[in-house]
């Protein structure tokens, strides 16, 4: 049985939301020196770095970028480690797209061992299907859908190209 899928953002309309959210950032951040951006792989650094390009061009404080490795299947036989010290630091946990916040709430537990200024997270696309207790501070585009629709974001390197769902 074919499946029918449709775009729902375009790389332009993707491209505004991702430049307002980083404007949002900006304004919520402005006393900070520093701010890190932890991308999960794959997709959410992707996103984790256009919103890096675009921040280095209106934020006078430092962006640092780090990737967050986890196995989504399998999220509590991950044991990845920051790349970089982020105590006392604004971080910014990034994804593509937020389906139940399984992924979010894993994505975070290294950071809790230590104690940054403020966790906050960030996805282009939001489901609203919250099982777990994660709470979206910056959001694209949020999306009520049924259990049984999936989106998918779809990048080419680092572009990031359309979101459809299906």
């Amino acid at each position: 049985m074919q499946v029918a899928s449709h775009i729902i953002l375009s790389k332009e309309i993707i491209e505004r939301k991702l430049q307002r959210m980083a404007y949002e950032i900006y304004e919520r951040n402005e006393q900070a020196s520093k701010l890190i951006l932890a991308g999960i792989a794959d997709r959410g650094t992707v996103v984790a770095r256009k919103i890096e390009s675009l921040l280095k061009q209106v934020a006078p404080f430092e962006v640092i970028f780090t990737e967050i490795q986890i196995d989504k299947a399998h999220p509590l036989t991950s044991s990845w480690q920051p790349r970089v010290p982020f105590e006392n630091e604004v971080v910014i946990v990034v994804d593509d797209v937020a389906n139940t916040g399984r992924t979010l709430f894993y994505a975070m537990k290294p950071f809790m061992e230590a104690i940054p200024a403020t966790l906050q997270t960030l996805v282009l696309i939001d489901r609203q299907h919250k099982i777990y207790p994660v709470h979206i501070d910056y959001t694209g585009y949020s999306l009520a859908t049924t259990l049984q629709e999936q989106i998918f974001v779809k990048t080419e390197g680092e572009e990031i190209l359309y979101a459809y769902i299906s």
